[in-house]
This record gives structure tokens, sequence and C-alpha cells, in this order.
């Protein structure tokens, strides 16, 4: 068990990383399309919503770039 710890873990796709970008997509085309196109009372809160999960998705976006 001690040995596994120490091996360097598996070259492979992110996918949690992959998975949490496309959500984050998903959400921020749902609260823009909600806050332009509906006629939901405080679209103050779907616009702040639609710039958070922007900026998530660019955080996830900045961790999928290969490093080197």
């Amino acid at each position: 068990m001690e040995q596994k710890r120490n091996m360097p873990m598996e070259a492979g796709w992110p996918w949690k990383d992959l998975i949490g970008f496309v959500l984050c997509i998903t959400l921020t085309a749902f609260s823009l399309g909600g806050a332009l196109y509906s006629s939901y009372d405080p679209k103050l809160l779907l616009f702040i919503v639609t710039g958070l999960s922007f900026t998530q998705a660019m955080i996830q976006l900045v961790k999928l770039q290969p490093k080197e």
C-alpha cells in the first residue's frame, strides 16, 4: 500500500475536469438564456450566475491545458 502512494499517477484524460467544464458551459447557457429571454423578474441574479459560471468555466479550461 505504501508503495502505491509513491508511484506517479497514470497519464490519462482528466475526465472530472472535462465534466466540470461542460457543466459550467451548460449553466452559463441556461442562465444567460433565462436572463435574456424570460420574464423572470430579478434578471440581475441570472446575470450574476452567468458571470460566475463563465468565470468558473474559464478556470476549468485553464486546468485542462496540458502541463509541460
